[in-house]
């Protein structure tokens, strides 16, 4: 009888072969994850599983007695963990918490202590968000970029980081890192973009776990622009620039903190989450710290939505610091870009918060009127 011949899986080999990245990166992935699943089923219809004999009183402390689980492979991981790495530990442990051996308590016996954390982690951040770090002058040090080279460069990186499916903070590090360089550094016009893609290449290694970008993928997007090798030389010389202090908090990990108190729905969230991506791509709108821009979108959506209070003295003063007439010129802003995105040139933003995903809040329209303001708002 013939042998099963079983199907080779990818090594590194198959990812120097030039004729590998001639398909999209989605179609790369599941035929290497289909190889992956084909090949374990083999194995597992040629060896089934045999249950082990325990051989001490010793291994029956910490094993159950009924013997092992069977650790699960990688065929039998969920999606996000296969394209990852080898997570079959953490799902042998998850296979002997269900077994009970180990009682975890089933509520915080110390409230007290986790509030206490969150309110020295909930100060900290604000305490690195009280001023804006930048000093709005980049376009006057720069001899080649302008503002609107930036927005262009920064609507594309939208469009990127979206295709990519990266996590939303790595957009906001991206883009603090583009700013920070503009006013530390004068970058020629033709290598603006490649110092644009660097910049996500560094904060996708800095937030993303399992969806960082191959620099292959990278010179892919840029149209075969810029070689592997002046991206990895980009990369080094954004990191010597910055001096590798790359921590930062954006206005998005504070709308995560203050959108419990304000509680906002899922739908006032995404709306909330719009108006600060709106505002990233508005030069202007970096003279504001990253705790008013946060408070100033859910002031914004409470004007928008008519919900009474718009800025709770005891509550939204008292976590964000800030009072209503702090933000509410920054409030204005937001409501102008709103307001403006039909007349807009760059449209990533806009089609990215259409998508049901993000509960179409791009097709919410507010019209403006001669003698409006903010207490007359709705939609």
């Amino acid at each position: 009888m013939k042998a099963q011949q079983i199907p080779r899986l990818f090594c590194v080999a198959d990812y120097q072969n030039e004729n590998f990245y001639c398909a999209p990166k989605h179609q790369r992935v599941q035929s290497s994850l289909a190889i992956r699943e084909k090949t374990s089923n083999s194995f597992h219809s040629m060896i089934p599983p045999q249950k082990p004999q325990l051989k001490s009183n010793d291994e029956q402390s910490y094993r159950t007695r009924e013997g092992f689980q069977r650790v699960k492979t990688d065929s039998n991981m969920p999606m996000p963990l296969r394209n990852g790495r080898n997570l079959s530990i953490t799902s042998g442990i998850t296979s002997i918490l269900s077994n009970k051996t180990i009682q975890l308590p089933s509520k915080i016996e110390n409230p007290q202590m986790v509030n206490a954390y969150k309110n020295e982690i909930v100060t900290y951040m604000k305490d690195r968000s009280c001023k804006s770090i930048f000093k709005m002058t980049a376009f006057q040090f720069q001899t080649e970029i302008t503002e609107k080279m930036r927005s262009i460069l920064l609507d594309w990186l939208v469009d990127v980081h979206h295709k990519f499916k990266l996590d939303p903070e790595t957009l906001f590090l991206t883009i603090s890192i583009v700013d920070r360089v503009l006013e530390l550094h004068q970058i020629p016009k033709s290598k603006f973009q490649l110092y644009g893609v660097a910049a996500l290449f560094i904060a996708s290694k800095y937030e993303e776990v399992y969806s960082v970008p191959h620099v292959r993928d990278l010179v892919y997007v840029c149209d075969n622009a810029y070689p592997k090798e002046e991206i990895l030389e980009a990369e080094g010389k954004i990191i010597s620039i910055l001096s590798f202090d790359l921590l930062t908090t954006s206005p998005y990990r504070l709308l995560n903190v203050y959108q419990e108190t304000a509680k906002l729905d899922l739908k006032n969230l995404m709306l909330s989450r719009y108006l600060i991506e709106l505002s990233l791509l508005e030069y202007s709108m970096i003279q504001y710290s990253n705790n008013v821009l946060a408070s100033a979108a859910i002031y914004l959506v409470h004007k928008i939505r008519r919900i009474h209070p718009s800025w709770s003295q005891d509550q939204m003063v008292s976590i964000t610091g800030l009072n209503e007439i702090d933000i509410r010129t920054c409030a204005k802003e937001m409501c102008n870009l709103l307001q403006g995105q039909d007349k807009k040139q760059f449209n990533s933003l806009r089609k990215k918060f259409s998508l049901p995903k993000y509960l179409e809040v791009s097709k919410i329209r507010i019209e403006k009127r001669p003698s409006q303001n903010l207490q007359t708002l709705q939609y």
